[in-house]
Parts: C-alpha cells; sequence; structure tokens
C-alpha cells in the first residue's frame, strides 16, 4: 500500500548528539504495526552518525519506525565539523 512520510527539521548541536520522535520523523501505511515499517539509510550523514541511543558510538544502517517511537535513535553530530545542516537518506 502507500506509504506516507512526514519529516521535519532536527535541530543538534555541535558535539551533540538529539534522539529522534515521531514529530520528526513519521510513516504511516495505513496498518496498526509500526515495527514492521523499515527505514533503511542508503546514503549516511556527512557530519555525524545516526546511532541506537543503549549504543553510543557505533553507527546504525536502519532502524524500525517503532524505535523512533521509543525515542531510541538519535543522530550525533560530529564535534571536529562545522555545518549548518546534514541529512541522510
Amino acid at each position: 500500500g502507500d506509504i506516507a512520510l512526514l519529516m521535519k527539521l532536527l535541530s543538534v548541536p555541535k558535539g551533540d548528539r538529539s534522539c529522534m520522535t515521531t514529530d520528526v520523523l513519521l510513516a504511516l501505511d495505513g496498518t496498526d504495526k509500526p515495527e514492521e515499517l523499515l527505514y533503511v539509510i542508503t546514503s549516511p550523514p556527512q557530519y555525524g552518525h545516526i546511532e541506537y541511543a543503549r549504543h553510543p558510538g557505533i553507527p546504525i544502517t536502519s532502524f524500525s519506525q517503532m524505535d523512533v517511537a521509543r525515542q531510541i535513535v538519535c543522530y550525533v553530530h560530529n564535534t571536529k565539523a562545522a555545518a549548518r545542516e546534514d541529512t541522510f537518506r
């Protein structure tokens, strides 16, 4: 079926990390199974990485919508990079 994807900017200070919430990243497919909606990172962020909150320093390449709902997926900004914005796909 169709998937609706809602995204907003996440502000993260240089050298810090911020966990994503459903206010920032939300995918809906009309079912009640967010654990089955999987994000796969095909192009990682340039100035940081995505990680699970419980495993700091270990970049991940996929996570579920349920992980976002639990606020356990974080973007970590690299302390050495000075950039106004970063993206991943």
